[in-house]
């Protein structure tokens, strides 16, 4: 994650925000010693709150975890979505 001060954000805000949108790009303005702000796409913060909430429960954690560890072994199936979408 790239680091810049608040005064390298006000003099290049427009390129900022196209890195941060276009290239999901996360910055962190640093604002003195101790502090900081994150910037990041709304569409990024939504998928990672929603990350978050499935992952609380434990067994849906565990469930994630396993189908993460069954992608990477390569045991996927396709199936059809299509009856699945509004």
């Amino acid at each position: 994650m790239e680091q810049i001060t608040v005064n390298e954000l006000q003099n290049n805000l427009h390129s900022i925000f196209d890195r941060i949108t276009h290239q999901h790009e996360i910055i962190s303005v640093v604002r003195g010693p101790d502090h900081s702000v994150v910037l990041l796409d709304a569409d990024d913060y939504d998928s990672l709150l929603e990350t978050l909430y499935l992952s609380q429960p434990p067994a849906n954690a565990e469930r994630l975890r396993q189908g993460m560890e069954q992608h990477r072994r390569g045991q996927v199936r396709e199936i059809d979505v299509t009856t699945y979408l509004d």
